[in-house]
């Protein structure tokens, strides 16, 4: 990193390689426009002089009039700054869609396969599992090893997997067996048992006189209602909306998908 306060040329940098697949935001950056002098240098590799984080602050500059910016110096390969680029964009600033952080999970493990699902997952604000699923869509992408390297740096040897077994070949109509809708009600009985359980919860007096458990036990229910209940909510949702439903649906999922691994951890 070079010393707080180097100045350079507005000209002379690049920003074509945002991890924000949407681009930038016009309102965001008229908002730090007003508030310029007050914010911090932006993130540049010296090799590429392409701005790792900081885009924004940089269009506030332009618009503002700048011709040069403050800034501060990444050294490292392009692999390395990309990961640079999300990690600082991850932390601070306007956030990534969760969108932007799956993709750049995938392109991590593309350059990075040895790496532990909880070390990307710290790199790019998602949760482990997430990471995880993203290296399993991604598997035929990404090159497979027996290790892996954890946050400390410390590799960690991964258990080989067991072949998947054949799928198994239907049977002809005549041949299916009849009782189909009382195999769906075994497959749904870990479902079927919620309601029992946010009963329970409802009564835990650790949760129902504290303000924090409260909250918890409102979230809860607003949440737990069955799938038929979301599919209806789903093919009622006015077509223009569904995208941006979707959207806020996948975000509020991975914020439930986190919440769940931290109590996973405290458990462990």
């Amino acid at each position: 990193m070079a010393e707080e306060g180097t100045r350079v040329a507005i000209a002379a940098l690049a920003y074509d390689r945002s991890p924000r697949r949407a681009g930038l935001d016009d309102g965001h950056v008229r908002a730090l426009a007003e508030v310029l002098p007050a914010l911090p240098p932006i993130l540049v590799h010296r090799q590429t002089m392409r701005v790792l984080d900081g885009v924004h602050r940089l269009r506030a500059a332009q618009l503002r009039g700048a011709t040069d910016i403050a800034v501060l110096f990444f050294d490292g390969d392009e692999a390395a700054a990309f990961v640079q680029s999300v990690r600082a964009n991850v932390e601070h600033g306007l956030p990534l869609t969760l969108a932007d952080r799956t993709a750049a999970a995938a392109r991590i493990l593309r350059s990075f396969p040895e790496w532990s699902d909880r070390r990307v997952a710290a790199a790019t604000g998602l949760s482990p599992k997430t990471a995880g699923a993203v290296r399993a869509r991604s598997s035929a992408e990404i090159p497979q090893s027996t290790g892996r390297v954890g946050r400390d740096g410390r590799t960690r040897r991964v258990p080989a997997r067991p072949a998947p077994a054949p799928e198994p070949v239907a049977p002809a109509a005549e041949e299916r067996p009849v009782r189909v809708r009382g195999a769906q009600r075994a497959a749904d009985a870990g479902t079927a048992n919620r309601p029992l359980d946010l009963q329970r919860l409802r009564r835990d007096p650790s949760l129902r006189f504290s303000e924090c458990g409260r909250a918890l036990l409102r979230l809860l229910d607003l949440h737990s209602i069955t799938p038929a209940t979301w599919k209806r909510i789903a093919d009622n949702t006015p077509a223009h909306c569904a995208t941006a439903v979707a959207d806020i649906a996948r975000d509020c999922a991975e914020a439930w998908a986190q919440f769940a691994d931290h109590l996973d951890e405290r458990t462990a």
